[in-house]
């Protein structure tokens, strides 16, 4: 008995034991698959149980690296402690970055709108960067300006009461210039021998080129003699102008001439004999500019050495710049008929001119005059006359007053803007137009408005109340008191025939007996002489076919059985001749009774068809 309980026991302890194992196995087949596949790691929890060994050694071989990594956590998770980090490394990043041309496409954008942003928050900011060196450099070119002006001036008023003054006169019309400018070309006398390209923080000479016949001294001594000069002006003179970097603009002695323009780099000095006219300055500004832009990295990095610089030379050489004094010739007496014939011609021409411009005003005039045309502008482009304004449609036409004045069509083009023009002659046009008065209606007229006269149908002069109530405000006045409202007895005659014919239907019936056939075709017989009659007084005529109904049944079916009555009227009246779109139709039911009452002859009277002559559209 022992030995079974033994046994049976062991055989337990061995099934427990087995059965713990494939758990244990399940679990870490189950944490292979879920380390396999992450889904399955976010879907199904871990089945194995913690191992409180393995977390104390993983915190024991790892504690370094978890604090190391927290503190770091921290630096990034507080933005005070992240800035301290970055700031600390930033200036080196940026020095390693700047040789990299990456950094400044990435970075320009973000100046560029902040710029845009702070300039339009307070421009003024922008303006006192700005000032210390576009203020001096605008009174510069003022002053050179100014110079350049009062030069041309003086020799403008020196040469303009002469014969030769004449001649430069007709130059500068035939050149399109001005005369001072022609006259400056003409008198300045100047031959630039020496152009000079210096380094401006060395003080060494960069280039030289100079005309065959000049002379010289060694250049790099002249060089050095410039920049000497320049640096003595700067420390002795002007402290304010050795701070911001300027120096001698001009030196002259006797009759040379020393132009020196500076640059970023370098300055351009010229040696002149003369008086140089200002496209000689010009000439050295802009050269001195294309040579700052071509070379900026040479000038920039210069040590001494000049290869780099080889090509400078024929840049320089175009400022070499001259001209001569006028050679004096001896006329013959035959040249004077040259003037006298530019004279002759110049006087034509003129004469030209004028005659022109007094058609042309005679023209313009002449529109001015016309109602419905208001001129606003006329001006002379390209050799012709445009000439602009308002014009109403019903004005006359402008060309037809070209014929007048003897002008070229051709030479005058018009742009006409449309509008309503409220002048009385206009407004006469416009009442004709679109009223289209009869015969008999006369309209003239008078200083402030329009009057009609003579007799018209009343419809005609409805319409006419009619159109007169659509002009703008401040139209001229149109007086229709004195029409008479005359009616043609022909028409009177039928008006009143038809609107007396009635037809009669039995009861609940909506086509008229047999014995209304005559009455039918009178009827059909009198419209189509209304028709014609009306047409002959120029205005329409409209007929309204009236079906009425006695008061006994429901309303509905008397509205319905009234209608219905007209429409087979209209269409019987039809089979006659009878224009349909002359023809009406109204439904008047029991509402309109001929004869009030319950009798069988008041009712028989109300079963009935009317008609009733109107006119207009």
């Amino acid at each position: 008995m022992n030995a079974r309980l033994s046994l049976a026991s062991s055989n337990a302890a061995s099934s427990a034991a087995q059965e713990d194992q494939n758990t244990r196995l399940a679990g870490l087949l189950l944490e292979l698959a879920r380390c396999v596949n992450p889904e399955l790691a976010r879907e199904v929890p871990s089945r194995l149980e913690a191992d409180p060994r393995l977390d104390a050694m993983r915190g024991v071989l790892i504690e370094r690296e978890r604090v190391a990594l927290e503190r770091l956590q921290r630096k990034f998770d507080d933005p005070n402690e992240f800035a301290d980090a970055v700031s600390a490394v930033l200036p080196a990043a940026f020095t390693l970055a700047s040789q990299d041309e990456r950094l400044g496409q990435a970075v320009a954008p973000a100046v560029e709108r902040a710029t845009q942003a702070s300039i339009r928050k307070n421009p003024r900011t922008m303006v006192d960067i700005l000032y210390p060196v576009m203020g001096p450099a605008i009174r510069k070119a003022i002053a050179e300006t100014l110079d350049d002006t009062l030069q041309s001036l003086n020799q403008a008023i020196k040469y303009s009461l002469s014969w030769r003054g004449l001649k430069w006169r007709i130059e500068a019309w035939r050149t399109g210039s001005t005369f001072a400018d022609v006259v400056l070309r003409h008198t300045a006398v100047y031959q630039v021998d020496h152009v000079f390209l210096i380094h401006r923080k060395t003080g060494l000479l960069l280039s030289h080129v100079a005309r065959e016949d000049a002379t010289t001294q060694d250049p790099q001594m002249v060089s050095a003699m410039l920049s000497a000069i320049q640096d003595f002006v700067r420390d002795s003179f002007e402290e304010k102008a050795a701070s911001e970097g300027h120096g001698i603009d001009s030196l002259r002695l006797g009759e040379l001439l020393l132009w020196c323009e500076e640059g970023p780099s370098a300055f351009l000095a010229a040696v002149i004999h003369g008086n140089p006219p200002p496209a000689v300055r010009t000439r050295l500004m802009e050269t001195l500019s294309s040579v700052h832009d071509q070379w900026r990295v040479p000038l920039d990095d210069f040590n001494g050495d000049t290869d780099a610089l080889a090509a400078v030379d024929e840049r320089l050489r175009p400022c070499l710049m001259s001209q001569s004094a006028e050679a004096r010739r001896k006329y013959s007496p035959l040249l004077w008929l040259v003037p006298l014939a530019l004279l002759a011609a110049l006087g034509w021409w003129i004469g030209q001119r004028v005659v022109e411009h007094r058609r042309v005003n005679n023209y313009l005039a002449a529109l001015q005059e016309q109602p419905g045309i208001v001129v606003t502008a006329a001006d002379r482009r390209d050799g012709r006359w445009v000439i602009s304004g308002l014009r109403d449609p019903l004005a006359v036409q402008p060309e037809a007053l070209l014929s007048r004045t003897k002008i070229d069509p051709s030479q005058v083009t018009g742009r006409w803007e449309p509008y309503q023009a409220l002048h009385p002659a206009i407004l006469l046009k416009r009442l004709q137009a679109t009223l289209n008065p009869p015969p008999t209606v006369i309209l003239t007229q008078e200083s402030n408005g329009v009057r009609a006269t003579g007799t018209a149908t009343q419809y005609w002069m409805d319409k006419a109340r009619a159109y007169l109530l659509t002009l703008p405000a401040g139209a001229p006045q149109v007086d229709l008191s004195a029409l008479q409202d005359v009616q043609d007895p022909e028409y009177l005659r039928l008006h009143d025939a038809i609107q007396a014919r009635l037809i009669y239907f039995e009861n609940n019936v909506a086509r008229p007996g047999a014995s209304q056939e005559p009455v039918l075709d009178a009827v059909a017989g009198e419209m189509r002489e209304l028709i014609q009659v009306s047409r002959t007084l120029g205005f329409p005529v409209k007929v309204t076919i009236v079906g009425h109904a006695d008061a006994t049944g429901k309303e509905n079916s008397n509205l319905a059985l009234s209608v219905g009555r007209a429409e087979v009227v209209r269409s019987m009246l039809r089979a006659r001749g009878v224009d349909p779109s002359m023809l009406a139709v109204r439904g008047a039911g029991p509402l309109e009774p001929l004869k009030p009452g319950a009798s069988e002859a008041e009712l028989q009277a109300n079963r009935r068809v009317s008609f009733v002559v109107t006119t207009g559209e």
